[in-house]
């Protein structure tokens, strides 16, 4: 049976995805999941990880349940899908629940082959309603790192997964995904979903087509224009820019000094633009794109030849991730991080200021509870928008506890937090449709009225009985006016004409408390300080990747578990060892034996120092590491030799 089904898959990869055949690893896993085998796929970023449950969903009879974790990648692929004439579909807190149960009717029905929700969704009343009248075969969990605590994007409902198919668990095939998985997070994500003996099937970590490079500086913006002026002949560049105001000035700055067209891409740039600028950079007519680390999430481009990160990210498994958005076709291209000694103690401060104490959560938490106007005992019917900036306002506490706090809460499993990606408007029509109807054929203001009728074609019966939402790009584009003009339109009609109530959902998140409110939280210090402590173990394993001077590909990949790993021989470190070897000179020693007496010295001050290069001073401070004469202390290099001298 499974010879005839994977026959049948290679055909359909052929009709549907116009691929002649499977990338490495892809047939093995279609294959186990074909026989009804629970399968663990780690593959890297870009190593085509979502045709492994699609093709099999399009094989099957049955329907697939995808767990995503982000609303605007479910979306993406499941309009990829369509236009590839597989029938699929999502549901999340985008979309009104009436429609909500429409889709799972129609899923009932078997109208999908694939149906797409966030994990937080499977708790909610009407999909435990809806499970068992639902025909499932398959059910993927992407990203499934989100799973474990060791996990670098820990989601706490990720953990509820298997509890909530409990009833159907052992009778359906289970494959779980993911780019990033240490050994420690494997373990946790077989364990957590109850995978005894799975098919395993990884494609290692190997990237033979980089050239790894960390570039030590305290003048990054100045290496950051040299790296873009070399590399912009190459092709298409990402560079990680880290904050709004980064992403800003340096795509600024590149366009004037180096003329390479660049533009910012961040939460704060309007979503129509957004995805204008995703397009023209897929597409090749945008050569450079300065993003913070949403950027490039599902995005499927084969010639980015070199991704530069401005801003050093906390984990290897995030920088591993987002460096693999460069060279996907296989051809040379090159990761670049820029460091300076700063950053690390920047980043182990931001760790810790990310974990609020208990008094500060549950103060947050009482003030959030406020502002719902939800008294101890009662509990959220649905989620609601909260405003980071409100929130800090009557809490007293910066934005950035703020945000802080409601991701601790989050985690730990208080409250369930979504946050917008795509800008969505919501309209509950107040007046009838008939009096609304009369306003449009009334003669006079004729934009108005073409304003409304777009506004009742769009939004349909539904939004008379509820707030319904659409995404706002979508909306401003079948009003065919300006994003302000679509705003000053419905604040006339609710406000003036009094036939409608809008609400605006952009950059604020949803949340919903998970129980009812509590008067006091019992939170014990392990749940406080056990997440914090994973990540700045995490950030200990980011400084030994840049302090290395051994190989950097070995380094990740035994990160990630790989054994028996050879040298790469085309990162910086390993070049480097590949000139000619130069032996080391007594004088070199006496040099910087003087100097470093004198008073701690980073690599960069001895080299500025000496007029040497950055592999001469290397060499001779290695020598004298080695005989213990001197050691590192905050990325200086410090004497310590004392009864010999």
């Amino acid at each position: 049976m499974s010879s005839e089904q994977m026959a049948k898959a290679r055909h359909i990869l052929q009709q549907k995805w116009g691929y002649p055949t499977f990338r490495e690893g892809q047939d093995v896993v279609i294959n186990a999941v074909l026989e009804r085998k629970n399968t663990l796929v780690l593959f890297p970023t870009g190593g085509g990880k979502s045709l492994c449950y699609q093709l099999p969903a399009v094989v099957l009879e049955g329907l697939t349940i995808v767990i995503s974790p982000l609303i605007a990648l479910m979306q993406d692929q499941v309009q990829q899908l369509l236009e590839r004439g597989i029938q699929a579909t999502f549901i999340n807190s985008t979309i009104s629940s009436r429609e909500i149960e429409q889709r799972l009717a129609n899923a009932r029905n078997g109208m999908y082959d694939l149906l797409y929700c966030s994990p937080e969704r499977l708790g909610t009343p009407i999909w435990e309603a809806e499970l068992s009248r639902l025909d499932i075969d398959l059910i993927a969990i992407d990203e499934a790192h989100c799973i474990s605590e060791w996990g670098h994007d820990f989601r706490p409902a990720y953990r509820e997964i298997r509890p909530a198919f409990e009833s159907i668990a052992d009778s359906v095939t289970w494959i779980a995904l993911t780019a990033t998985a240490t050994p420690e997070v494997r373990r946790d994500i077989r364990e957590t979903l109850g995978f005894e003996d799975p098919v395993i099937v990884s494609k290692g970590f190997e990237r033979p087509n980089f050239k790894w490079w960390v570039t030590p500086t305290d003048q990054k913006e100045k290496k950051l224009l040299e790296a873009v002026k070399r590399a912009g002949d190459m092709g298409s560049g990402l560079i990680y820019g880290g904050t709004r105001r980064n992403c800003e000035t340096l795509s600024q700055k590149i366009e004037q000094r180096v003329g390479i067209r660049t533009r910012p891409y961040h939460a704060g740039i309007e979503a129509g633009a957004r995805q204008r600028i995703q397009e023209q950079w897929i597409g090749g007519e945008l050569p450079l794109v300065v993003a913070t680390s949403a950027f490039g999430m599902g995005i499927d481009k084969a010639d980015c030849r070199y991704v530069i990160h401005y801003v050093m990210p906390y984990t290897l498994e995030a920088y591993y991730q987002q460096a693999g958005r460069a060279g996907r076709d296989g051809i040379e291209s090159y990761p670049l991080l820029l460091f300076k000694p700063s950053d690390l103690t920047v980043a182990g401060q931001r760790i810790k200021e990310s974990y609020p104490g208990r008094k500060q959560l549950q103060h947050l938490y009482d003030v959030l509870c406020d502002s719902f106007e939800l008294a101890v005992g009662a509990e959220m019917e649905k989620m609601r928008e909260i405003s980071v900036k409100a929130l800090a306002k009557r809490s007293g506490f910066s934005p950035r506890i703020c945000r802080s706090a409601l991701n601790v809460l989050n985690q730990l499993g208080i409250l369930r937090m979504v946050e917008h990606v795509t800008p969505q408007i919501g309209i509950r029509f107040i007046a009838s449709r008939d009096y609304i109807r009369e306003r449009i054929k009334s003669p006079g203001n004729q934009r108005k009225a073409l304003f409304l009728d777009t506004l009742l074609r769009q939004y349909g019966a539904e939004a008379f009985g509820e707030m319904k939402f659409l995404d706002f790009d979508y909306l401003r584009k079948k009003l065919d006016i300006s994003p302000n003009a679509v705003k000053k339109g419905l604040q006339v009609l609710q406000d003036h004409d009094q036939m409608l109530n809008y609400t605006f959902i952009g950059e604020s998140p949803l949340v919903k408390l998970v129980d009812e409110r509590q008067s006091s939280l019992r939170l014990s210090r392990e749940q406080l300080e056990g997440h914090r402590n994973t990540l700045l173990k995490k950030l200990d394993y980011m400084r030994g990747y840049i302090r290395t001077e051994n190989c950097r590909e070995a380094y990740i990949r035994r990160y990630f578990g790989e054994e028996r790993v050879s040298a790469c021989g085309h990162c910086d470190n390993c070049l480097s060892r590949e000139k000619p070897v130069r032996y080391l000179e007594d004088s070199d020693l006496l040099t910087i034996k003087q100097s470093l007496k004198k008073g701690g010295k980073t690599l960069g001050h001895l080299c500025r120092q000496f007029g040497w290069s950055k592999d001469r001073v290397k060499k001779s401070l290695s020598h004298l590491i080695r005989e213990q004469k001197v050691i590192t202390d905050a990325e200086k290099y410090v004497w310590i030799e004392e009864a010999s001298d």
